[in-house]
């Protein structure tokens, strides 16, 4: 499901929606990772396993999604078109208060333009299902 605002991104959701809901179905666990597209050759990259290991004292990892932004940076050097996108795991609080896990897919486009669209999804047997994505608003 792709929103109409990001119709000429769709073959790199498409993509990155398809990893992930491999990776979450399989391990329950979603790695950070950046998707580049430079004249519609589009390449996933992650990080080396040593990049996994940076650990905050409390367990969090940390440093990886800045690590993949410099990696989208140096990619984007290629190409004056090239357009790069970081995929990651959320948490949604609803105005209830309710949590709710996503994927948080941030676009970059030639341009510099950056929207954040996240893709809600929940657990089911042996597969994940993801909802319909929204665009967030950061008002100052």
């Amino acid at each position: 499901m792709i929103l109409k605002q990001q119709v000429q991104y769709a073959s790199m959701i498409d993509r990155a929606l398809n990893l992930c809901e491999v990776m979450l179905s399989r391990s329950e666990t979603l790695y950070p990772f950046a998707v580049l597209s430079i004249e519609k050759q589009i390449q996933c990259i992650f990080l080396d396993d040593e990049d996994y290991n940076n650990k905050h004292p409390n367990g969090a990892h940390f440093g990886m999604i800045e690590k993949l932004e410099h990696q989208l940076a140096i990619g984007k050097k290629q190409a004056n078109s090239a357009i790069g996108m970081l995929v990651y795991a959320a948490t949604i609080r609803s105005p209830q208060q309710a949590e709710n896990d996503a994927l948080m897919f941030s676009i970059c486009d030639a341009n510099g333009e950056n929207t954040l669209t996240l893709y809600p999804y929940e657990f089911e047997v042996n597969s994940i299902k993801i909802g319909k994505p929204f665009t967030c608003d950061f008002s100052d």
